[in-house]
């Protein structure tokens, strides 16, 4: 395992390649592997999330809905999303083959993806009663990052950090190691945390767009059409916030990267 950590991170190294749907420089020199790496992550993150998590929800999680009909919420527009990335960004599906929503039955109010295609939202975000196009917005940014391969931009750099420190630390226990290269790899991740979120949130537009959603409509609704009193004073809820206010900025503008237009297409 050590040895193909190594032999990948050496090939990373050198390997930042140009994403032909984002346009900017990322380390995908060998996407299979980074893929296969984040998905592993992913997995283990989602476990650990599953069993952390508070009581397992039940009805009331679900705002009064139920999860059920809030699961079929999800599933009916993360359809229509997932048939607009396949006509605006075919080649992220050719790599993934579909999208895989589900809802969780987290008490929690989250959203998250995997390399792979995984979207799994918390059964909790139904407490902000959110509208269609607010829950279309979420799921449409989790299915950005897929698309734009910032899962596997995220574990290029754990490999690079692993092999560096392999090669540069070798006299160190394993320990020192991990946490050295845990804190570069985490710097070095926060160095284009900022594109990323960026990337993801117009993309979500231009899906959304796709469906027949305008980017006006779609702040409007991001700003009205949820419980704002009850977003979570966390992470999320703070790029829940951030979204709403880069997409009336976008709404406002009137400007997406011509790549992402659903009207260049």
């Amino acid at each position: 395992m050590k040895m193909t950590v190594f032999i990948a991170g050496i090939a990373l190294l050198s390997g930042c390649a140009t994403n032909s749907i984002t346009g900017r420089q990322q380390i995908l020199a060998i996407p299979s592997v980074q893929a296969a790496y984040a998905d592993a992550r992913f997995a283990l993150t989602a476990g650990v999330q599953q069993v952390a998590s508070v009581l397992p929800c039940a009805q009331d999680c679900a705002g009064g809905e139920g999860i059920a009909k809030f699961s079929r919420r999800v599933m009916d527009i993360g359809a229509k999303l997932e048939a607009a990335a396949r006509k605006d960004f075919p080649e992220a599906i050719e790599r993934i083959g579909q999208f895989q929503i589900e809802v969780s039955d987290s008490r929690g109010m989250d959203t998250r993806s995997s390399a792979g295609g995984r979207i799994v939202l918390d059964a909790g975000l139904a407490r902000l009663d959110p509208t269609d196009t607010v829950l279309g917005f979420l799921i449409a940014r989790e299915m950005a990052h897929v698309i734009a391969q910032h899962a596997e931009e995220d574990s290029g750099a754990s490999l690079v950090l692993s092999a560096l420190g392999t090669l540069l630390l070798p006299g160190f226990n394993l320990i020192i190691r991990y946490a050295v290269t845990t804190v570069a790899s985490s710097a070095l991740k926060g160095s284009w945390a900022a594109d990323q979120l960026r990337e993801a949130d117009e993309i979500a537009v231009a899906l959304l767009e796709r469906t027949g959603v305008s980017a006006p409509y779609i702040a409007l609704d991001l700003e009205n059409g949820v419980k704002r009193v009850l977003l979570p004073d966390d992470d999320w809820g703070m790029r829940y916030l951030e979204s709403t206010q880069r997409v009336v900025e976008m709404a406002v503008n009137g400007a997406l990267p011509p790549s992402y237009s659903a009207s260049g297409n």
